[in-house]
């Protein structure tokens, strides 16, 4: 059953099949029973009847027109039997059904029985009287029966009404259930035929109104939307990023080979080729960074893992701090003393690290002091790089964390730096910042505890 119309109309239908075969079983039984106490009331009136006639005609035999008009009345053919004091048989059919439990029982108290006359399955009345007339002086007993096809056909009667009118209620529950299941599916329908006219560049979020059981169904669907939208534009910018960057150094190559295979002396083509070598190591620094960028694009979170920023600072402070040691800069680190256990993409937020130190050391001559800091407090968690170099305004750096965009001096590297470390924070739930201090300026990459 893989429609969900079928599957709401088994889960209605079936249940209210059942309750209505309860239904039955308990309008059968009650029929038989309204149909039993009317005719078991009607039988003992007839028997107290047939009782006062033998009193009053001194034990006479009742009228064959008498007991033709009963057993018309009652609708089956009817019988008696009179005992009088001491267990005289006083007039009646002689042969009569007893009751199953033999003993007397309290005076004027009737005794309803089932048994066989005849061969036949009859319906019994027993009662017994204390009589003072002058024949019968003393208790008496009269048992009345008769056959039961009439009672069964009442029982039946009274039951196959009672059982249309439950099979009718059914079938219109089930016509109820059928048409409200199909208006009840409608705004799925409306959300397959929205989903239907899209176009496969079309990401705008669904905004049709839909009942609330489907509002979480939709909202997951705009969110994938949303998802898929921003990675096709990640994608499209990687691209664009990687055509834009590559392009110069490719002609730059061609260039210094075409020249190389110009040159007339081998120290000119060692040149040549030593520059083609040059271009080739900056555009694999450029390539490793736009991998990184595309990585901090198209990151998952749900992929993150517990590891120890401590740790991870320490790491990539003595990689990149060997470059200022070189240049001549003075470089220290703090705050690494003790674990910081932190979630994400140990890979990612260690190249955010790396470029943060990398453009410090870049960015500031040879005098410079450039310090890293691992600061924790308030449900966040400060990586820090500080140098002694001229402070960013503002606007200065929010232009600076674009793509390709340096600084304009002649140290100024890939334009990538800033832009992916503050694509990796954003990806982390962060965000880049830089604050001015006395003797020059901070750039601080921020995470919340949790990242």
């Amino acid at each position: 059953m893989n429609s969900i119309r079928t599957r709401l109309l088994m889960w209605l239908m079936v249940p209210l099949a059942v309750v209505a075969g309860f239904v039955s079983l308990e309008t059968f039984y009650s029929s038989r029973k309204i149909s039993n106490d009317l005719n078991d009331r009607t039988l003992l009136a007839a028997s107290l009847t047939i009782l006062e006639h033998v009193v009053s005609t001194n034990g006479n035999l009742l009228a064959e027109a008498t007991l033709e008009t009963l057993t018309e009345s009652l609708g089956d053919r009817f019988f008696y039997h009179v005992t009088g004091p001491n267990g005289a048989f006083v007039t009646g059919y002689s042969e009569f059904p007893r009751p199953p439990i033999q003993g007397d029982v309290a005076l004027d108290e009737p005794v309803y029985f089932d048994g066989v006359h005849q061969g036949v399955a009859v319906r019994a009345v027993r009662v017994r009287r204390d009589l003072t007339e002058r024949e019968l002086n003393g208790v008496t007993t009269i048992t009345t029966w008769q056959h039961v096809g009439k009672r069964s056909e009442l029982t039946f009667s009274l039951f196959s009404q009672s059982l249309m009118r439950l099979l009718l209620l059914v079938l219109a529950a089930g016509a109820i259930v059928w048409f409200a299941v199909l208006l009840g599916l409608r705004p799925l329908i409306r959300l397959q035929a929205a989903i239907d006219q899209r176009t496969p560049y079309d990401l705008n979020p669904i905004k049709r109104k839909m009942p609330l059981e489907l509002a979480g169904i939709v909202g997951s669907m705009n969110e994938l939307f949303e998802r898929v939208a921003r990675s096709k534009k990640n994608r499209e910018r990687f691209i664009g990023d990687a055509a834009h960057q590559l392009r110069n150094p490719v002609a730059a190559i061609k260039v210094q080979a075409e020249t190389s295979l110009e040159a007339n002396s081998k120290t000119a083509m060692q040149s040549g080729l030593q520059q083609i070598v040059d271009v080739t190591d900056r555009s694999d620094a450029m390539i490793s960074k736009l991998l990184s960028g595309a990585s901090a694009y198209a990151m998952d979170r749900s992929q993150n893992a517990a590891f120890d920023l401590s740790e991870l600072v320490n790491e990539r402070a003595r990689i990149a701090g060997a470059a200022a040691f070189d240049k001549g800069q003075e470089f220290s680190v703090s705050g690494t003393d003790t674990p910081v256990m932190v979630s994400g993409n140990q890979v990612l937020l260690g190249e955010a690290v790396s470029n943060l130190i990398d453009n410090a050391i870049r960015h500031n001559p040879t005098d410079a002091k450039i310090g890293v800091r691992l600061e924790t407090g308030d449900n966040q968690v400060t990586i820090s790089v500080s140098d002694t170099g001229k402070p960013f305004s503002q606007e200065a750096f929010l232009e600076l964390t674009q793509p390709f965009l340096t600084g304009g001096d002649d140290l100024s590297g890939s334009g990538l730096g800033l832009s992916i470390a503050k694509d990796i924070a954003k990806a982390h739930g962060g965000y880049l910042a830089t604050f001015q201090e006395e003797d020059g300026k901070r750039v601080s990459l921020m995470l919340p505890t949790g990242s």
